[in-house]
């Protein structure tokens, strides 16, 4: 049976709990030495990315990493069998697991998505830039032809503005919590209403400061923003830290 792989952590001692996993497999370990996979039978090559799947996936490996330390996988990795998953990973590769893990296990990643209503954006930016405003009063009077290149270049402007909008947002959020991180990822923004999209390598006992940080953020951002933060997480954006030793990326 093909084995849906999620992640490697350090065997554990003790039982290990199953969890649901992709396809609503139990998601177990397969050991090696002090070395462990987290698996599950995968019963459909490739596994299908519906929305279930990838919850599970993302599920399975929260719940790990709230305990103990794991280099995630991305979604859909599957190895031909258990036995490969200890030749082929845990066996093959087990020094440089041995380095990854080594460097990961004091943290966690915590994400950040600052996020703000299109309707608010938009009426922020027609405030803040007169530019903008005063092209968008003169296209109000004109017929939609006579307006046509007028209408392109507000579009042009609006998504300047935004951008600098973004940029700005970004820095200023990165400046109250990289202190508190040992790492951050700014990653590109997912959706129109995303502002920033930013993670945190954040050592454990460090996380309640954390969260005191950026619940004091959110006070200052006001109703109009929100923050969606999720954590603790695997490193999924922090794995090519360990590069210098040459340890390649999992996530």
């Amino acid at each position: 049976m093909d084995a849906y792989v999620y992640g490697v952590l350090r065997a554990p001692e003790g039982a290990w709990p199953a969890r649901e996993g992709v396809d609503g497999q139990d998601a177990g370990l397969v050991t090696h030495g002090h070395l462990a996979a987290l698996v599950s039978d995968a019963p459909t090559v490739p596994v299908k990315a519906n929305r279930r799947n990838l919850t599970a996936h993302s599920r399975v490996l929260q719940e790990v990493a709230r305990e103990r330390c794991i280099l995630p996988m991305r979604f859909g990795v599957v190895m031909p069998d258990r036995e490969a998953v200890v030749r082929e990973l845990l066996e093959g590769r087990a020094d440089e697991l041995r380095v990854e893990l080594d460097a990961f296990e004091p943290y966690v990643e915590l994400d950040l998505r600052v996020i703000c209503p299109e309707e608010v954006l938009l009426r922020a930016v027609v405030a803040e830039r007169r530019d903008v405003a005063t092209l968008r009063d003169a296209i109000g009077g004109k017929p939609p032809d006579a307006a046509y290149y007028d209408r392109i270049r507000l579009g042009e402007l609006v998504a300047e503005a935004v951008s600098a909008k973004r940029e700005t947002l970004t820095s200023r959020v990165a400046a109250k919590l990289e202190p508190l991180a040992v790492a951050t990822d700014v990653g590109e923004a997912l959706h129109e209403e995303m502002l920033a999209n930013l993670a945190f390598l954040v050592a454990r006992d460090g996380i309640a400061q954390f969260d005191d940080a950026v619940e004091r953020l959110g006070k200052d951002f006001g109703s109009n923003v929100s923050l969606r933060y999720v954590g603790p997480l695997a490193p999924h954006r922090f794995v090519t830290l360990a590069s210098e030793s040459g340890v390649q990326a999992w996530a």
